[in-house]
């Protein structure tokens, strides 16, 4: 008798399992498809309190070493030898961004002037504001700052 209650019970639990596996399949291919949407254009402001330019103390070993260069989930979208002027907003279109999380960083070498430095990154989609974030840093440290924002959620429409 106990050897026929432990051989349903073990059918039972399979089964659970069973069902537990075919079940959350059909609703992860469901899901599936309505990740796939259209993509979407994002612009990003990014504004600086501070000038950038090519970093003095760095070892020349025949590589470009860049003042001040942005990021999109990895992936270098602009970079500059040049840097950037103080206060002056810096306007980036990326184009063909799919909808979920996103991250945009960015990277560089002020100038030291005293003073605190700040970063403010905007993430815009269709004009409209879907993150914004202002980034605090002493004078004299490098700049690594990120925003992260989603897409997809109605961002952007009325």
């Amino acid at each position: 008798m106990k050897f026929l209650l432990t051989i349903a019970v073990w059918i039972v639990t399979a089964c659970i399992v069973l069902f537990f596996f075919i079940y959350r399949g059909t609703q992860r291919t469901e899901t599936d498809h309505t990740q796939f949407s259209a993509e979407r254009e994002i612009t990003m402001d990014i504004t600086t309190t501070f000038a950038t330019a090519k970093d003095p103390f760095a070892l020349d070993i025949g590589e470009k070493t860049k003042g001040f260069s942005v990021l999109l989930d990895g992936k270098k979208i602009y970079e500059t030898d040049s840097g950037i002027s103080k206060g002056v907003p810096l306007e980036l279109k990326a184009a063909h961004i799919a909808d979920g999380k996103h991250e945009i960083t960015v990277n560089a070498s002020p100038v030291s002037d005293g003073g605190a430095n700040a970063v403010r990154i905007r993430a815009l989609e269709n004009g409209i504001v879907i993150s914004e974030e202002t980034q605090w840093f002493d004078d004299g440290q490098d700049i690594v700052a990120a925003l992260r924002f989603e897409t997809g959620k109605n961002n952007g429409q009325q």
